[in-house]
């Protein structure tokens, strides 16, 4: 890795994830190829630590999770102060991105950095000028990561019906152990795709996009790609219809039992000296 790279606090949590498993190690792989080229904020290191001792399954014991953050201290940290706090407000006022996403992308631009690695925005989209990147994604990462079949939900819906999955979709984020931010996200996107099939999305109309019908996994997909478009003729920025389509197509995923939202955030583990023991 020669690009200057900064790193969202999700990656650094699977990292220490006691689990083996492949994101944990596609993560350890990851922030261990050249660490000089890394970049975090202040904002991450304190993200980690109330993640790493609150929210884990069991939580970190409080020193440890110190020690990890102060080793985190020893990579290049980002400046983070008026400047990044105002550009962040002005990244939220072009795109759908929520403010403290919007933070690590003014950070990160603020330090030079070319990509940020995350889990929570659309991976290949470009914001700031910053490319979004998610190492667990497909294979131009070359990840060693079977899909699981989790299990189609049924076999068609209607309307309600695709609106009682959206609160199971919710549900199912929350218990990942998501965070907040991340799991309206993935509701709040879901929903929108969900609007725009009846119409009432970006902005009401009298008639519909799709017809009203029960609809099958593969009439969803069909609907994506007319989604993508209408968003394009509403003149959407790309790097906001890519968000909306990568998020609509996830729902889609996870009704067709191929997807599931968030990942486990559970124990302590390690990368090296800096993500602790094993």
């Amino acid at each position: 890795m020669t690009a200057r790279t900064f790193v969202d606090t999700n990656i650094w949590v699977y990292a220490n994830d006691s689990q083996a498993s492949p994101k944990r190690e596609r993560a350890r792989e990851v922030l261990t190829a050249d660490p000089s080229a890394l970049w975090i904020s202040a904002q991450v290191m304190g993200e980690l630590y109330v993640t790493l001792t609150r929210k884990l399954t069991p939580a970190m014991e409080p020193g440890a999770a110190r020690t990890i953050v102060g080793q985190l201290a020893r990579l290049n940290v980002a400046p983070l102060g008026a400047s990044e706090v105002l550009a962040a407000l002005d990244i939220t006022r072009d795109g759908p991105v929520s403010y403290w996403d919007a933070l690590i992308i003014a950070a990160a631009g603020a330090s030079g950095c070319e990509v940020v690695l995350t889990e929570d925005l659309a991976a290949g989209s470009r914001i700031a000028g910053v490319r979004i990147e998610n190492p667990f994604d497909g294979p131009p990462h070359r990840l060693a990561e079977v899909p699981v079949a989790y299990g189609a939900r049924h076999a068609s819906w209607d309307d309600r019906a695709l609106r009682d999955e959206l609160a199971g979709y919710e549900a199912e984020a929350r218990a990942a152990g998501m965070t907040p931010n991340a799991v309206h996200s993935y509701w709040d996107y879901a929903r929108r795709f969900l609007d725009w099939r009846d119409g009432s999305y970006p902005r009401h109309t009298a008639t519909r996009p799709v017809p009203a019908r029960t609809v099958r996994v593969d009439d969803l997909r069909a609907d994506v790609a007319a989604y993508a478009s209408s968003l394009e003729a509403a003149g959407l920025r790309q790097s906001a219809i890519d968000t909306y389509v990568r998020h609509a197509g996830f729902f889609v995923r996870w009704l067709a039992g191929d997807f599931r939202p968030g990942g486990r955030l559970r124990g302590p583990g390690g990368l090296n000296a800096i993500v602790s023991r094993q």
